[in-house]
């Protein structure tokens, strides 16, 4: 198999392409585990999860991935966002801090 492009995907996102997946044909072992999976922690719909991602990343400057994690996981309080944010070095000012989360909520 060949890898033509990646690009961070949000758990919305794979619960959808895997639903359609399951609608056209029967989903193998793996496929059926992810599905069980993003139908559990899904908390978003696709369109609002993908504006989430795109306003992160527009008006914080950051990367795509750490958008897409912020997103899937929802963090609601400071501490629980500025721990993702360190896992990817970024900073970020308390205000934009508490401008993230109540976009996330």
């Amino acid at each position: 198999m060949e890898i033509k492009s990646t690009k961070p995907s949000s758990i919305s996102n794979a619960k959808e392409i895997l639903l359609k997946r399951k609608d056209d044909g029967e989903l193998g072992y793996e496929q059926s585990q992810a599905l069980e999976s993003t139908q559990r922690f899904a908390n978003l719909d696709v369109d609002k999860a993908d504006g989430l991602v795109q306003k992160l990343v527009k008006n914080y400057k950051m990367n795509e991935e750490l958008a897409v994690k912020i997103v899937d996981i929802k963090p609601t309080t400071p501490a629980t966002l500025r721990a993702i944010l360190v896992r990817y070095r970024m900073e970020m000012s308390d205000e934009d801090v508490d401008r993230v989360l109540k976009e996330l909520a």
